[in-house]
């Protein structure tokens, strides 16, 4: 006989999301928006946090309970540390679990390194990009039941660097690291830890960058287009299925259309 602990069959794990409540931070616009809807359309309760954009938010949960599910909108900055503990609870209070966390939340800003001449700038993207996904994590990790799923995103630049996103790039590589680091951590849990990370993707956020940065978007995909937040939540969907992405942690899913290369 075996003396390795027996799983469950892959023939008995869920093919979509019912009876499952996602936290998904950043969720009233652009890829977390997404990424909320689609959970919701496989069965998945949603906690749609938001920083500022009331309006956005509860739209999204208006999109949710559509779909015949429920959902609630919960505001917090998730690099304040007080206010990521808030958000998870306040997720318990209403759930009553978390199965899934998606630490979607981010910020970037496209200035070169000799131009960065307060902390300013540097703090501000490390806080939500490093220590909001720290603060939200370490607060629900307790709580998410086995089978469950964190994903953690990054960003295509960590493998093709464009100028003056150094400091972007940089806090994009402490959230890969401590993704392999936590999916070890949770592995006795049987709770899987990913990344995300896409490439040029059709956000506010990206396009804040100007027509340059779209353009170069364009022509670095082998498909010769913008990916979509629709494209990243079909990635996300997958690996948070527990039968698709049973044997998937620790990784980092390049949902990038070819932009930068292939490597991991």
């Amino acid at each position: 006989m075996s003396t390795y602990e027996s799983s469950t069959p892959l023939a008995a794990l869920q093919t979509d999301l019912k009876g499952k409540v996602a936290l998904v931070t950043g969720a009233s616009r652009g890829i977390g928006r997404a990424i909320a809807i689609k959970f919701a359309s496989i069965g998945a309760k949603v906690a749609v946090n938001y920083s500022n954009n009331k309006a956005a938010a509860e739209e999204v949960v208006e999109k949710i309970i559509g779909l015949g599910s429920e959902a609630i909108a919960i505001q917090g900055n998730v690099a304040d540390e007080q206010d990521a503990s808030r958000i998870v609870n306040e997720t318990i209070e209403h759930f009553g679990q978390i199965d899934i966390l998606v630490n979607n939340a981010g910020i970037y800003d496209i200035t070169p390194i000799t131009d960065v001449e307060t902390t300013g700038t540097y703090r501000n993207i490390m806080g939500v990009n490093v220590d909001g996904t720290f603060f939200v994590t370490r607060a629900a990790a307790p709580f998410i039941k086995e089978n469950g799923s964190i994903i953690n995103f990054s960003s295509v630049i960590t493998k093709a660097p464009i100028a003056a996103f150094s400091v972007y790039a940089m806090s994009k590589g402490a959230v890969e690291a401590f993704t392999r680091a936590l999916a070890v951590e949770l592995g006795s849990r049987k709770i899987r830890v990913n990344t995300i990370s896409p490439g040029m993707t059709e956000t506010d956020m990206m396009k804040s960058g100007g027509d340059a940065v779209v353009t170069f978007g364009i022509e670095g995909s082998v498909f010769k287009r913008l990916g979509t937040p629709e494209d990243i939540a079909e990635t996300a969907a997958f690996l948070v299925v527990p039968r698709s992405g049973a044997w998937v942690t620790g990784a980092n899913i390049l949902s990038n259309g070819g932009f930068g290369g292939f490597s991991i």
